[in-house]
């Protein structure tokens, strides 16, 4: 495998911050981390592009079932009533799970080299027809730009373009082109996003829409959910 492809190392950098990696492909993958400084940034940058959507995701509790389900999977013991205490208690297999989940965390923060930044606030998650997200939209601090950057690689050919909007009251406005591939983004002064109206990517000419409206379908959309 040529590990020196740029479109290679970024696919593993994003695969290995997903969690998508089979074990023995990860198992390599960190040995590579160990001595390739420039493969622990792109591990990096994924992980700070993939913390927004975290931290604008909301926190739900699954049902009961849902761990009677895992405990079943994992066929955890059951103890009686007399043995439970905190050993069999629900809350101590999910605050175990959650130790796990924080160890791993740590265990990719200690490969890097640069302390993690604070992660910017999520304005928008723009998805497709099908709820797919393709592009977030972020702000770092208070009076940044706006960053509209794709979350993985977006299919696009030579003769045609994606142009973002922002969309108030019914009426579009042109913010600019976007590149399709990831590690790349447009910076959209913050005014110019609308602070209760939506974000949208349309397909259009190289080059942009030549009437200053969108004419080509709506490819991905998505509601501003703040701007601070």
């Amino acid at each position: 495998m040529n590990y020196d492809s740029p479109e290679l190392r970024e696919q593993l950098a994003a695969e290995y911050v997903l969690g998508t990696m089979p074990l023995l492909v990860r198992r390599r993958f960190e040995r590579l981390l160990a001595d390739d400084p420039e493969l622990r940034r792109a591990v990096e940058d994924w992980n700070a592009r993939f913390d927004p959507i975290d931290y604008g995701a909301t926190v739900l509790e699954p049902p009961a079932r849902v761990w009677r389900a895992v405990e079943r999977e994992l066929a955890l013991p059951r103890a009686s009533a007399a043995q439970a205490g905190w050993l069999g208690s629900l809350a101590f297999w999910r605050g175990a799970t959650l130790a796990a989940a924080a160890l791993a965390a740590a265990a990719v923060v200690y490969v890097g080299v640069r302390p993690t930044p604070a992660p910017p606030s999520v304005v928008a998650i723009l998805s497709d027809d099908k709820g797919e997200p393709g592009w977030i939209a972020t702000r770092s601090g208070r009076g940044g730009d706006v960053d509209i950057a794709p979350i993985r690689q977006v299919a696009l050919d030579a003769t045609h373009a994606f142009e973002l909007w922002a969309i108030a009251d019914g009426k579009p406005h042109a913010l600019g082109l976007l590149t399709p591939e990831p590690g790349h983004s447009l910076a959209v002064q913050a005014a110019l996003v609308p602070e209760h109206g939506v974000l949208a990517v349309s397909l259009e000419p190289a080059g942009g829409s030549p009437t200053g409206l969108p004419t080509g379908p709506v490819e991905y959309k998505g509601a501003v959910l703040q701007r601070e």
